[in-house]
């Protein structure tokens, strides 16, 4: 009988991965002027974005406020990694100035957990700079608080406009929260962008990835085919004998 527990255990499992496998991709969308307007959210899989706003300031700050409000979030989940991404434009137009222009941008937003066994355990960033003609920079800063409002992560990044992406990885891309998973993190991200007398500086797009600690399932069926092949090689070594 236990037997038999044992392998309805196995399967149902086998069950709810295969179930999970139709609905790993998928996306919610909402342009970042209407998500901050009616104080939305975009839910995908077991996490919820929420709280989303935007502060620009600086010398370029009437235009980085028009191209935040332009901004299309997406809330994605692919392979079990979910992913927010911040699309549109970004950018300082220094083109006919003689000297430096700078902007800043505050992104803000959170993410909450609604499976209390999937918190997450890192958090990883991607930006994609560029500028006309080649000459800028862009410090990008983050700071990640958990329910409680403890800073519980940061990095500072500093990006050329003629990398192609980011990460390759630098110090301060991932931010990992390995001793303490967590169920809600407030993110605020910090984008300074100088472009260059005589440049065009700027983002073409923000993104996030959400790591979770594993899935019971995904370790239980790894322990089983592990103990599946010590199983098979006992028998091979028995026949040889």
């Amino acid at each position: 009988m236990k037997t038999i527990e044992k392998t309805f255990g196995i399967v149902a499992c086998i069950g709810i991965l295969a179930a999970s496998a139709t609905s790993v991709f998928g996306q919610s969308t909402d342009t970042l002027a209407d998500l901050v307007r009616s104080q939305g959210s975009l839910t995908i899989g077991d996490k919820t974005f929420s709280g989303f706003g935007w502060i620009a300031s600086g010398a370029d700050a009437s235009a980085l406020n028009a191209d935040a409000a332009g901004l299309t979030v997406t809330a994605s989940i692919a392979n079990n990694i979910y992913y927010l991404d911040f699309g549109g434009a970004l950018l300082v137009d220094n083109s006919q100035g003689e000297s430096d222009l700078i902007g800043d941008l505050e992104l803000t937003y959170t993410v909450t957990v609604n499976d209390p066994s999937q918190p997450i355990w890192m958090i990883d960033q991607n930006y994609t700079p560029n500028a006309q003609p080649a000459w800028g920079q862009i410090i990008i800063g983050e700071t990640v608080k958990n329910n409680a409002g403890a800073i519980v992560g940061n990095s500072t990044l500093t990006l050329n406009p003629n990398d192609t992406s980011d990460p390759p990885a630098e110090a301060g891309d991932n931010l990992v929260f390995n001793s303490n998973p967590a169920l809600q993190l407030a993110v605020v991200k910090d984008i300074t962008i100088d472009a260059y007398a005589g440049n065009l500086v700027g983002l073409s797009d923000v993104e996030q990835s959400f790591h979770q600690v594993p899935e019971p399932c995904t370790m239980l069926l790894g322990s089983l085919g592990g103990g599946l092949l010590l199983f098979l090689r006992s028998r091979r070594q028995a026949r040889r004998a």
